[in-house]
């Protein structure tokens, strides 16, 4: 019977990982952005998941097919504005109470986050354009964040609005 039960448990915990994959899309061309510490604007336009947070400003999400995905969420807004007739809702931080937080899981959705304390995971298909607010090295508190693609070198986001593939990276 332990044995029975042991054998189970294995399999359940094997299984969920694998239906969680499955859930989001676990392509093999599937790309990946990370951003850490942004001040600015960062737009993504993707197929896939994303998760991220924001210490001041704002976060948009629109989910132009709401059946493709299971949908987004957000915690910590100081204000929030639902345009249902666009599928699209944004979540206001004045940067004074707690830290606004999202997730958009497995399906095509339009992020922005704009602002400050931009912190992005994201794992998908499709494009971000990001805009860093610009740094002076010589004046202390201009550091307007980093990112990485695939996995690279995090360097520091663009004072110039940029544009990026998200996809996965060629060669082998």
């Amino acid at each position: 019977m332990r044995r029975l039960i042991s054998l189970t448990v294995l399999a359940i915990a094997l299984a969920v990982p694998a239906v969680g994959y499955a859930v989001v899309g676990g392509g093999s061309d599937d790309g990946t952005l990370s951003v850490k510490g942004g001040v600015g604007r960062v737009f993504i336009s993707i197929t896939g998941s994303a998760v991220g947070r924001l210490g001041k400003g704002y976060i948009r999400i629109t989910d132009p097919n709401p059946n493709d995905g299971l949908g987004f969420e957000f915690s910590g807004c100081d204000a929030t504005t639902d345009k249902s007739s666009t599928s699209t809702t944004i979540c206001q931080s004045d940067g004074k109470g707690s830290v606004v937080r999202f997730r958009a899981i497995g399906g095509k959705y339009l992020i922005t986050l704009k602002g400050s304390g931009i912190f992005l995971s994201a794992v998908g298909n499709g494009y971000a354009t990001l805009n860093g607010a610009g740094e002076d090295p010589n004046i202390p508190g201009t550091y307007d964040g980093t990112y990485s693609i695939n996995d690279g070198p995090y360097k520091s986001l663009p004072d110039d609005l940029h544009t990026l593939t998200l996809a996965a990276p060629t060669g082998g």
